[in-house]
């Protein structure tokens, strides 16, 4: 018993080895031959299961993903951390419902209640479904738990913006912007925000343009059969075969010659 503890602890600590050294291949197959086994001690399964989980997570394979995530709850099934998890893969992929990710961030948030980013992700989710009031309030609550983090600001603005309130995003922005005048990541917001906001007047304006010039017709030229003055330097040549080829030079020179 003792000699198969020590292979699944080598075998785990293997795994994050090779996982640290981005050696994610090698980790992938250390963490699977170890969930492999069936008599397993339920840590060292769930630790094995969270991590492939992670590694399918960011190489976007998201049902596979979501299969590491339901052994992972199996095992502890208030884990706040596997619910978040379990929401952004199935929020990834279109063929999941967003009303079962939409669940699983509210799971969440009732264990962990100061997860600002499962509070962000969720209220994006509720604004893509429709619930504008809970979307906002999840945000505005993000932020008043983290209103530095250019993340979370950004998100807010994100937000803000889907629910067409572009004066409460442009002061969003603005307060972070004051509080942090020199931090990159908040002035990259600012400044991606007006860029935005420049291609959106600019479309606007395009679009009031052509609804009020309507459709340009092209004129089209109309050619007259007859002749004389009334037919404005259009010929009309009979039909006629068209010239022989040229003859080299050379040739004709020298049958020239031969007739002498």
């Amino acid at each position: 018993m003792d000699h198969t503890l020590n292979l699944f602890d080598h075998l785990l600590a293997e795994g994050k080895r090779f996982q640290s050294l981005g050696r994610h291949r090698d980790a992938g197959q250390a963490y699977a031959r170890l969930a492999g086994f069936r008599d397993l001690p339920a840590p060292v399964a769930e630790e094995a299961q969270l991590r492939l989980a992670e590694m399918a997570l960011k190489r976007r394979r998201f049902a596979q993903a979501r299969r590491h995530l339901s052994a992972a709850l199996h095992h502890q099934p208030d884990q706040a951390r596997y619910h978040f998890l379990m929401a952004t893969a199935m929020q990834a992929d279109e063929r999941c419902d967003p009303e079962q990710a939409a669940e699983h961030y509210r799971r969440a948030l009732e264990l962990s209640p100061d997860h600002v980013r499962c509070r962000c992700d969720a209220g994006l989710l509720a604004l893509r479904l429709g619930r504008t009031d809970e979307g906002l309030a999840l945000l505005r609550e993000g932020a008043e738990r983290a209103p530095d983090a250019p993340e979370v600001v950004g998100k807010l603005v994100k937000g803000l913006l889907l629910a067409g309130q572009v004066d409460d995003a442009r002061q969003a922005i603005r307060s972070a912007l004051f509080r942090n005048p020199r931090a990159p990541r908040i002035r990259k917001l600012w400044a991606d925000f007006q860029l935005q906001m420049l291609r959106r007047d600019r479309e606007t304006a395009e679009a009031s343009r052509d609804r009020e010039e309507g459709p340009v017709l092209l004129p089209f030229l109309r050619l007259h059969r007859e002749t004389g003055p009334e037919a404005e330097g259009v010929r009309q040549d009979e039909g006629a075969p068209l010239p022989p080829p040229h003859q080299p030079r050379l040739l004709r020179r020298s049958s020239r010659r031969r007739v002498q």
